[in-house]
């Protein structure tokens, strides 16, 4: 590992777990409020679908190649099979990303691609990394409220299907974080939307040791 990835992982604070869990908000939170460097996967995946080719990142190309109703109509056993191999396909662009940052500010690293298993293999402090998990009530409420699933699940077959499949393979990876993340020691929280979020931005800092705690 170079040692310009070893600053970033030593330095950066890290915000992971599921989608749908309120990562995106509480990381815009922290940069806003301390001026941090925020890296949002997310916002790079359509780049790393297209650099992505079928010997090399088999899953993450025949996604990219994929209709909606393709990839819903699958068993949720299937897709997080897919999910998982998805996301460890992507680190590598990810880290090419990482390593052309600047260390000049803090870091906020965010989005479902840090996984534990795959950023555990790094000199992460652990004070610095938090898990969010939404639960299965949270998720399909704020699901249903995001103008463009609509969007996504009118190009399926059976809507109300592709929706069942794609919250429950949800789910599933939502287990698979917590149990990742209780191998390798991080603190994963539970979103259940009992806690505004002002509140959860506060427990975050105090995990993080900023501000007046």
């Amino acid at each position: 590992m170079n040692s310009h990835l070893q600053k970033v992982f030593s330095q950066a604070y890290i915000l992971g777990g599921s989608p749908c869990s309120g990562k995106s908000t509480i990381a815009e939170m922290l940069a806003a409020k301390y001026g941090f460097v925020y890296y949002k996967a997310d916002d790079h995946d359509p780049e790393h679908m297209q650099r992505s080719l079928p010997d090399q990142q088999p899953i993450l190309f025949k996604i990219s190649k994929m209709s909606w109703e393709e990839v819903w109509s699958r068993p949720p056993s299937e897709l997080l099979d897919d999910e998982l191999a998805y996301y460890r396909e992507r680190f590598p662009f990810i880290l090419e990303d990482l390593g052309e940052l600047e260390l000049g500010k803090p870091l906020i690293l965010e989005g479902a691609a840090f996984l534990p298993d795959l950023i555990n293999q790094y000199p992460v402090n652990q004070e610095n990394v938090v898990l969010m998990v939404p639960t299965m009530d949270f998720q399909l409420h704020y699901y249903q409220q995001r103008p463009w699933i609509q969007g996504i699940l009118k190009e399926c077959g059976d809507p109300q299907q592709a929706f069942d499949n794609w919250m429950r393979r949800d789910a599933l990876f939502s287990q698979e974080v917590i149990r990742q993340a209780e191998m390798s020691g991080f603190r994963t929280i539970l979103v259940d939307g009992s806690v505004e979020i002002q509140t959860q931005f506060q427990a975050i800092q105090k995990q993080f040791r900023l501000g007046d705690n």
